[in-house]
């Protein structure tokens, strides 16, 4: 939970960028665009603007969970800045010590830093770290801050301003982090080439497909997803198609598809590392809302959340993107996490076995911000009857996997997200929390919200409040009906024992 509480305001600010991303998405889809053609410029425009506004929000969003860590407990702006300063050091060493000769997708072209080097032999860019770079800058940042304030009386840099004196420290960190991270790229990036030649090899084989949509999950999470996903959507390891009348060749999945659906021909398979969105936005994701949204055992709270939830389904469907509620999944409950991509794994190995294909068509190219499988690239491919078997084998697999990502969200906030959470404590956190809530005869009843347990006590007087700092919950709140404790997901079986144990009496 406190993963969570580091990170729930990037995790926000993922939401908003994939909304606005959403709009001028949706606006300027072809798919929609069939049932209804928006003329407005002002409409037109807008949805421009909050395309490129959410597609910043999204490529910088390793700054912003950066930026949001090292803020987190210290009330000072001089991580900020010294947090940014060792992020620059860092993209700027990897430029100058990482090999070059990698494929594009190792690279990254932000903040215009290459324009830096330009060298007869050409120029240099920086490594395309994602998330693994931004988070250890903030943690060297933190180090960094904590050191400028606890220097000796006999420190080199008590020259400096504790300020400066952080600055220089993180300088050097982030220096030795950007050397290291050179070397060590090339091996990672290697390794995944080698995966990337083994599903390539066999396009048509479920464990392969399966092992690619598991790993492109991954990989989106850290903003690393290009790496995989350009060459298989865009070059030949997505496979390649030729046309025997004009000699023509297209290569990658979303070319393939692309080509075949202006050329009114046979699909021929195009579509297969799309597929898997479909189900994954139209059914997984909603899944998990409902799930959660159910494992609400305080009727108050779950009334109060459910147009967010509501909301944030209907966005799954109609946009998709299931990146933010990934990431949602990640701080909150990493073993659900793995759970769904054991299910991701398990649907797109399915889809390829009855050769179920769909794809998307979009005039974005750009893999990290792309919205494949929404209800608008559904919808109107059931229109065309050659994709008629495609579109029922979806529909049968997706509602399969809604009900085990419900069954499996439910199955975890219900009877093992405690357990998990308290590592073999809980018992003793139960009657902890018993006793700080002034026993058992002063609980009318327990419930949970949306990670929080909340107790509704008779006598607010007989609250422990030396007991309740003895248990060690970061986050206690007085509310008009009692205590509301930040439990995390373990809020669903900690309510369910403490009803057991006030039922004894």
């Amino acid at each position: 939970m406190n993963l969570y509480e580091s990170c729930k305001t990037p995790i926000r600010v993922a939401y908003v960028g994939f909304l606005l991303i959403a709009f001028g998405f949706l606006i300027q889809n072809e798919s929609v665009n069939v049932f209804y053609t928006f003329r407005s410029n002002i409409i037109l425009f807008l949805a421009e603007l909050f395309l490129r506004i959410g597609e910043l929000i999204i490529m910088n969003l390793p700054i912003i969970f950066m930026l949001n860590i090292v803020c987190k407990r210290a009330n000072n702006a001089s991580p900020v800045v010294m947090a940014l300063v060792g992020y620059f050091v860092f993209v700027v060493t990897t430029m100058l010590f990482a090999n070059q000769s990698m494929n594009s997708q190792a690279y990254s072209t932000g903040f215009g830093v290459n324009s830096i080097f330009n060298i007869p032999t050409g120029s240099r860019l920086p490594l395309e770290t994602g998330m693994i770079g931004s988070i250890m800058v903030a943690y060297a940042t933190r180090v960094a801050f904590i050191l400028s304030r606890h220097r000796s009386s006999f420190s080199i840099t008590n020259i400096f301003s504790k300020d400066s004196a952080g600055i220089v420290y993180n300088f050097i960190f982030c220096f030795i982090l950007g050397i290291a991270v050179s070397y060590v790229y090339p091996f990672f990036f290697s390794y995944l080439q080698r995966g990337i030649r083994f599903i390539s090899a066999d396009l048509m084989d479920p464990l392969r497909i399966g092992a690619y949509s598991v790993v492109d999950r991954m990989l989106s999470i850290v903003g690393l997803n290009n790496i995989i996903r350009y060459p298989f959507w865009y070059t030949s390891a997505g496979g390649s198609y030729s046309n025997s009348l004009t000699g023509q060749s297209v290569l990658g999945d979303v070319n393939i598809w692309a080509y075949l659906r202006n050329s009114n021909a046979s699909y021929v398979g195009a579509g297969r590392f799309i597929t898997p969105f479909y189900i994954i936005n139209m059914f997984m994701i909603p899944a998990f809302f409902l799930g959660t949204l159910l494992s609400m055992s305080d009727v108050r709270q779950r009334n109060g959340f459910m147009v967010i939830f509501i909301a944030g389904i209907l966005l799954s469907i109609i946009a998709g993107n299931p990146l933010p509620t990934e990431l949602l999944m990640l701080t909150t409950s990493p073993f659900l996490l793995v759970a769904y991509l054991v299910l991701v794994g398990l649907v797109s190995g399915t889809l390829v076995n009855f050769e179920a294909f769909l794809g998307f068509s979009s005039k974005i190219t750009n893999t990290t911000i792309a919205m494949p499988g929404s209800f608008a690239d559904f919808i109107i491919n059931i229109r065309n009857a050659s994709l008629s078997s495609s579109i029922r084998i979806i529909l049968i697999v997706g509602v399969i996997a809604f009900v085990a990502m419900f069954a499996l969200t439910m199955f975890y906030y219900r009877f093992i997200a405690f357990d998990f959470t308290n590592s073999g404590t809980g018992k003793q956190t139960i009657r902890n929390i018993i006793a700080a809530a002034g026993g058992r005869d002063n609980i009318i009843n327990a419930g949970s919200g949306l990670f929080s347990l909340n107790i509704d006590i008779r006598d607010p007087e007989k609250i422990s409040i030396e007991k309740i700092h003895e248990i060690g919950i970061r986050k206690v709140l007085e509310t008009r009906h009692g205590l509301s404790f930040e439990l995390g997901t373990s809020s669903y079986g900690a309510a369910r024992a403490i009803n057991r144990e006030i039922g004894r009496k």
